[in-house]
């Protein structure tokens, strides 16, 4: 080859070389194009998504979504809160995460066969939380894709108790207007018949009314209780006799003169007010009762019990005031000798403990000092594995006898420390029952620097034994040697 064809070659390499980089040079602003086409299309989907997230998080419904295998994709706060979970916890998981295992087949099957029918349904659920029946209105609908093939479950539900409780009020209500109109209706058919007698009822009604009253004033006097019968306006406007002498005063200085608002405080005035509406607005209602103050003509403050009730048909209302200072002093006594107790046994110098069936149930301080373990460590074996083998027999035997309620005595034994070494222990112990069943309650001293005093006198004691065995043997020789020498 040439010189010429050679440089001809080498053009045309350097032309494809060209092209092809105007060829990417394209292909590069095409692409650029396209990452700006993306950038808007991110930017017009993200803002398009937190409008969506806005709805979503406002409505008053809970919101979920889930694939067409049942598992959870999203939900929206409120969803979660439910569940007690963050709402982006919850993709990947499915019912059975988070209900009883009846439930979430339920809820699985009413999946599939929305899914599998393709159309939404209202679905009513009742189920029991903490004692309580709630109703749930569900509305899951099919998400279907472009090839109408169901792709998920979009569900949303809100509880609906108090609208299915107002709704059995309304009809129960509507009832019974039906038959206040029915009654009435009969009673105008016949009102012309009935004028004359309704004189003479009427006449026999007042009677009878003027005897209810004297009765109900009987019966508020013989109620054990100080009671009051107060207007709209907490006007007392009748008194017992026992709230004369709760209060101190007359009934002359409090009828039509005095408001329950001097003898109690704001709160508890709150309170009555609050449980004579709801004995007003629901039917058959018990008084509302709680706990209260009160303060009497010397400017004592009493603790009291109190009941409240609106009068059916009128804007009065009775109260009933039981005196339990007493009562609040007692519970005073007794939590002040329970930190008593508690300080005493915290605080022992003894170790103090209770066994049940061989394992421990309580235990102060001391007893975890003295051993050297956790209470969950002397708790999960019996006790008789922390005592020297040597003396297991003796204390299972002293065990014994207190469970025959025999005089209980002094046992001194062998605890193994934690660490390994000996503790000398004195333990002394009685019957007792401890939350219903027999246990033996027992006081335990560490004597080990008592034993080790005892050890070492007794190793004092023999030494001087010894000694005193050997001057008596150099006595007797000595004895001995002097006749001879006078011989």
């Amino acid at each position: 080859m040439n010189d010429h064809e050679k440089s001809l070659e080498k053009l045309l390499k350097m032309e494809k070389a060209i092209n092809e980089m105007l060829e990417m040079h394209q292909q590069v602003i095409e692409l650029r194009e396209l990452e700006n086409q993306r950038q808007r299309a991110m930017e017009a989907l993200q803002a398009g998504e937190e409008k969506y997230r806005a709805v979503v998080e406002n409505i008053p419904q809970k919101l979920y979504l889930k694939d067409k295998d049942s598992y959870y994709v999203f939900c929206n706060g409120k969803y979660a809160a439910d569940l007690k979970i963050k709402p982006e916890e919850i993709s990947g998981k499915t019912d059975f995460d988070f209900f009883p295992k009846e439930l979430a087949e339920k809820y699985l099957a009413d999946d599939k066969r929305i899914m599998a029918t393709g159309q939404p349904e209202n679905i009513e659920d009742r189920y029991v939380h903490e004692g309580q029946t709630f109703i749930v209105h569900t509305v899951k609908t099919p998400i279907i894709d472009a090839k109408g093939e169901p792709v998920g479950i979009l569900g949303i539900f809100g509880d609906i108790t108090e609208q299915k409780r107002n709704e059995e009020e309304m009809r129960k209500y509507r009832v019974h207007l039906e038959e206040l109109v029915s009654n009435r209706t009969a009673e105008l058919q016949t009102v012309n018949q009935q004028w004359e007698r309704e004189i003479s009822e009427r006449r026999r009604l007042e009677d009878q009314l003027q005897e209810t009253a004297g009765m109900y004033r009987t019966l508020l006097e013989n109620t054990g209780t100080a009671m009051v019968l107060i207007e709209e306006d907490m006007t007392i406007s009748m008194a017992n006799g026992e709230f004369e002498k709760f209060s101190g005063y007359s009934r002359e200085e409090v009828e039509g003169k005095k408001s329950l608002t001097e003898f109690v405080t704001h709160a508890d005035l709150e309170r009555i007010k609050e449980s004579c509406l709801a004995s007003g607005t629901i039917p058959d209602a018990p008084p509302g009762h709680f706990e209260g103050r009160l303060v009497d003509k010397q400017g004592n403050i009493r603790d009291v019990r109190i009941w409240a009730a609106g009068v059916s048909g009128t804007q009065k209302a009775v109260v009933s005031l039981l005196d339990i200072t007493e009562r609040k002093q007692i519970e005073e006594s007794l939590r002040l000798l329970g930190e008593h107790y508690q300080a005493l046994v915290e605080n022992a110098n003894e170790a103090i403990f209770v066994m049940e069936e061989g394992h421990l149930k309580f235990g102060n301080p001391k007893i975890f000092e003295i051993s050297g373990y956790t209470k969950e460590e002397l708790s999960s074996r019996p006790f008789t594995e922390f005592i020297h083998p040597d003396d297991r027999d003796m204390f299972e035997l002293g065990q014994r006898n207190q469970s025959l309620e025999k005089p209980f005595q002094a046992q001194p034994f062998r605890l193994i420390h934690k660490e390994g070494h000996i503790q000398w222990v004195e333990n002394k112990g009685s019957l007792i029952h401890w939350e219903g069943k027999p246990a033996v309650l027992s006081f335990m001293t560490d004597i080990t620097v008592r034993k080790h005093t005892e050890e070492e006198l007794r190793s004092s004691i023999e030494s001087f034994r010894v000694l005193v065995n050997d001057m008596e043997k150099i006595l007797v020789a000595l004895d001995r040697e002097g006749p001879e020498k006078g011989k």
